[in-house]
Order: structure tokens, then C-alpha cells, then sequence
């Protein structure tokens, strides 16, 4: 019996064993994190259903120096919930603006020209303006979170590799599943996080920005006609699908430049869809961070367990005899007192 109990342990160790080996793969020794469009060496999703903070700032406003601090914590403990972006004006001074920022600027209701700095709109909230109050952010946040929206699904990948010396760029292949909406606009905005500033002491003494708003594309949601595009010619619309669920299936492609300033582990890419009237109905951004899965980890963890496992079986046969070894003394020692 103990014989046939052992054999039934070692076959259980076996089969829960076996299933793991395809798993023990070799991986890159610094392979355990990519950061930002780095990632796009490898498709992954993105966070759906986030509040996108886009924030019109400036790299010489005073007021935007005060407020920065405040926005940044804010979106520290919201890091998956809110995606921020930055426009800086296009005014020869600031030297992160660009056509993208006026654009964006008009789209919101705001006169470039007649801007006032800082100045941010949650979602599809009223602007706020001037001293801005972690309190603002807060009630701002729970109004539009509240907002019932759609989910994107984004997927991103570059179709060559990147980094030769003699390439001006890399295709940045974007293919994204969105909310089907009848003469919308779909717009792909990427920025960058921790942008240096340099000589901070002649501007705000803001050293790093982050959110910065570097390229974007506005298509027609019915269309897939490009209505703007910064850099002007950068972007491709390949395809665009409107599938039986109710998704529109939406494959574009930008020229990322290489090799001109632009960090790729600091880049994400921000989608917005929005209807016919302008109301945000989805919005998704991809992780800023990504941990890679090392399979052989998660193989060593799982067979060590299995071990363990049978371990225990093993040793139940035997913790179960010394129980009853105890029982029989403890019943003999009862007979002898009695007599």
C-alpha cells in the first residue's frame, strides 16, 4: 500500500513538473524592463480609460514654476488613471513649442496668442487657470472618471529595427481597435517625460519637464483622413476598419526620429477618440513602464513549489504513522491503568 502511495506521488511530481519545461526559455540579462516606445521592440497593451490632463505651460512662466510641483504629485498617485500632456507655445522663445500645441490650443477654445499660462483642462472639464490647487486636480479627476467612456486598445510596434547611424527614422507602426464614431476625430499624440531644460536659471528654474507634447496626427474617425498632422508629412494612415463589434480598427505609422534629441524610454503615445460634437468618449496612453515576463523565473519558482509539494506528500505517510504510534502508546498506557 505504501509502495503504490509513493508511486502516485512521484507521478503527480512528474506531470506537475513536466508542463514547465517549454517554459525554462533563456532570456536577455537586461531584458527585465523597457520604458516608453522602447517597448514597441515588443507588442504590449495599453492602460484603457484614462483622464487625459492636457496642460498649456511654458518653460519661461513663473506661475507654471509654482504649479508644476503640484501636478506632478498629483499624477504620481495617479499614474495609470491620468495621462498628462503638454503644450508649449509655438512663440520662438519656448523652444518645446510647436505646430501641435497651437492646434490643440484652438481645439480647447483657447487664443494662442491670447493664452493665459498655466492653464489645464481634465478631460472634457472647464479650463483652469493660474494657481492651480491639488484640491482643483482632485475634484476635476472624480467628475471626469465619472464619465462613462469607451475602451482603446493600442498595440505599437516598429516594423524594422531602429538605431542604425545612417537612418533619419524608424516606422512606428501604431495599430489601435476604438469606439466606432461617425464623423469623429481620432488624435495620436506622443510625448516625452523628463525633458531637460537647459541654463533652467534663465527661464522658471524648472529643470526637468515632463508630458511634453513632441508629435501628433488628427484623422477622421469615418474617413482616415489626416486633418492634421505635426510633423506636417511624418504620418501614414494604412488602414482603417470599422469591425462587426463595434470597434474601428485604425493602423497608422510615424516617422519617430532618430537620433535628434528625442528619448524613446521617456516617449508614450496618447489616444483620444471623440464624437462628432467634441466630447471625449475614450482614451487610452501606454505605460510608461513595462516589466518584461522572464519565463525561466517563473519555471524555477513553479518546480521548486512542485517540490515542495511533494515534498509534503511524501512526508505525510510518515507523520501519519507517528501519529498512530502515538495513539497505540497512549491506549496501552490506558490499559495498564486500568489493571
Amino acid at each position: 500500500m505504501r509502495k503504490n502511495h509513493l508511486m502516485a506521488v512521484l507521478m503527480a511530481t512528474t506531470l506537475l513538473i513536466l508542463p514547465l519545461n517549454h517554459q525554462i526559455e533563456s532570456v536577455d540579462g537586461d531584458s527585465t524592463l523597457c520604458e516608453g516606445l522602447w517597448c514597441a521592440q515588443s507588442p504590449y497593451n495599453s492602460e484603457d480609460q484614462v483622464v487625459v490632463l492636457r496642460e498649456s505651460t511654458a518653460i519661461w512662466c513663473e506661475v507654471c514654476a509654482e504649479v508644476d510641483p503640484v501636478i506632478s504629485d498629483f499624477l504620481d498617485e495617479r499614474s495609470t488613471q491620468v495621462t498628462r500632456i503638454a503644450f508649449h507655445p509655438d512663440d520662438g522663445i519656448d523652444y518645446l513649442g510647436n505646430r501641435l500645441s497651437t492646434q490643440q490650443s484652438w481645439k480647447m477654445g483657447q487664443n494662442p496668442l491670447e493664452a493665459s499660462y498655466p492653464t489645464i483642462w481634465m478631460g472634457d472639464q472647464q479650463a483652469n487657470q493660474g494657481l492651480i490647487t491639488r484640491n482643483t486636480l482632485h475634484k476635476q479627476f472624480l467628475t471626469s472618471a465619472g464619465t462613462s467612456q469607451q475602451e482603446i486598445s493600442i498595440t505599437t510596434l516598429n516594423r524594422y529595427w531602429y538605431g542604425e547611424e545612417y537612418d533619419d527614422y524608424w516606422p512606428l507602426e501604431i495599430r489601435s481597435w476604438q469606439p466606432t464614431t461617425m464623423n469623429g476625430t481620432y488624435t495620436f499624440i506622443i510625448s516625452e517625460d523628463e525633458v531637460e531644460i537647459e541654463q533652467p536659471e534663465l527661464y522658471n528654474g524648472i529643470k526637468f519637464h515632463s508630458g511634453v507634447a513632441r508629435a501628433g496626427a488628427v484623422i477622421n474617425s469615418s474617413t482616415g483622413e489626416i486633418i492634421f498632422s505635426e510633423p506636417d508629412g511624418d504620418w501614414a494612415v494604412g488602414n482603417i476598419t470599422l469591425k462587426s463589434d463595434g470597434k474601428t480598427y485604425v493602423n497608422i505609422t510615424y516617422k519617430f526620429p532618430n537620433n535628434q534629441e528625442l528619448n524613446i524610454h521617456n516617449s508614450k503615445l496618447t489616444i483620444i477618440a471623440e464624437d462628432s460634437e467634441g466630447r471625449t468618449i475614450g482614451a487610452a496612453t501606454t505605460p510608461k513602464v513595462r516589466e518584461n515576463f522572464d519565463s525561466s523565473s517563473s519555471s524555477t519558482m513553479k518546480i521548486t513549489i512542485s517540490l515542495m509539494l511533494a515534498g509534503l506528500l511524501l512526508a505525510s505517510p510518515l507523520l501519519k504513522g507517528k501519529k498512530l504510534v502515538k495513539s497505540d502508546l497512549n491506549e496501552k498506557l490506558a490499559a495498564e491503568s486500568e489493571e
